[in-house]
């Protein structure tokens, strides 16, 4: 029999996990358009289609909550979200059962890399808006051991090629981290940072563009600090992992960095946290350093049914502050820090990726 990293789940599940990505693939293309087109075909919707210009974080949330208000009466765009909102429940409650059935064969997996390898603290205090069913992970992210294999054999293959939240159908969410790390001015970088880290996946994109800097990363969550050493172990990319609250304290000194790299990380927390981390990555960039951040696209820069879809996962995909996020503006946040040389863009379509990219004045080095 082929180990489990081959064959990951067996046949039923395989079947299940197939099933699942088809139907949020048809839900995210076919159904989607059709829900869109009916959407912009309402005479009350033609006044709302594009955000209001100059709009604080108030009048645009009233902006999406008007617009979503529309697309609720919308038979097409109920569908879509029922089929959205079936995938991401049965994740867990088919994905998990399905990880289970392979217990025997992840858990005797030999793991090199254990917690000795991890700088844990068993001190930290957790936030309180860490007491989440992230994603609708039972228990969040640290409620169960094998979420590591449920991500790689479960998740992974359903979501690889978008069709979720904000990426679109057909995005490559590997490949958007590539582009992401890449939009960083510079080739030199001798030392480059990551909060929130989640499983590892963005320092091998690090890694691969700047393959001579040395990478530390941080996170709340122990045991996503443990799948992204497994991953980064496996692959021999050397990185420093520390388990800590990087929007109070990273424990880094003053001024050591040239460069912060953040993924899909901002719409996780709270609007004071979010600008307390942005202090934080100030502090502890060097004068000249870089910071790049790529999240879900603002609400100002998509259309209102668009806009409708990200604010939907607030309520519906355990995402808390995706809806305050999105009103929010982290450059104009940055500026106010001291951050100079700030611009924002999308990468692709849908406005996603969406980077921003900003610099911490002085002379490198």
């Amino acid at each position: 029999m082929r180990n489990s990293q081959t064959s990951g789940l067996d046949q039923h599940g395989r079947a299940g996990v197939a099933m699942l990505g088809a139907m949020q693939k048809f839900a995210s293309s076919h159904v989607r358009n059709a829900a869109r087109r009916a959407y912009e075909g309402t005479p009350e919707a033609q006044a709302t289609l594009t955000a209001p210009e100059g709009a604080d974080r108030l009048r645009i949330m009233a902006w999406v909550q008007q617009s979503r208000a529309i697309a609720e009466r919308q038979p097409l765009y109920r569908i879509e979200r029922f089929m959205q909102a079936y995938v991401a429940q049965s994740i867990y409650e088919f994905g998990i059962p399905a990880v289970e059935a392979r217990r025997a064969q992840f858990t005797a997996e030999p793991d090199a890399f254990v917690d000795d390898r991890i700088e844990l603290d068993p001190d930290l205090v957790l936030p309180d808006y860490h007491d989440c069913d992230w994603h609708l992970r039972p228990g969040g992210w640290d409620g169960y051991d094998l979420y590591g294999p449920h991500g790689v054999h479960v998740v992974k293959p359903i979501f690889a090629l978008g069709g979720f939240a904000a990426a679109p159908v057909g995005a490559n969410i590997g490949q958007h981290r590539l582009d992401v790390v890449a939009q960083l001015p510079r080739r030199d970088y001798a030392r480059i940072y990551e909060p929130g880290c989640g499983n590892g996946s963005t320092l091998i994109a690090i890694h691969r563009r700047f393959p001579g800097a040395e990478l530390v990363a941080s996170d709340l969550s122990a045991e996503q600090l443990r799948a992204a050493r497994r991953l980064t172990g496996t692959l021999s990319i050397p990185v420093t992992l520390r388990q800590r609250d990087a929007a109070t304290d990273t424990g880094e000194a003053d001024a050591t960095f040239d460069a912060v790299v953040t993924f899909a990380l901002h719409h996780e927390l709270p609007h004071a946290a979010n600008v307390a981390l942005l202090k934080e990555m100030f502090r502890i960039l060097k004068p000249g350093g870089d910071i790049i951040l790529s999240d879900p696209p603002p609400f100002r820069a998509v259309d209102a049914f668009h806009a409708v879809l990200l604010d939907w996962d607030t309520d519906n995909r355990a995402e808390p502050f995706f809806s305050e996020a999105g009103a929010s503006d982290w450059g104009a946040e940055m500026e106010r820090i001291g951050f100079v040389d700030v611009t924002a863009r999308p990468l692709g379509p849908d406005s996603y990726p969406w980077v921003t990219i900003a610099r911490k004045p002085g002379d490198g080095g």
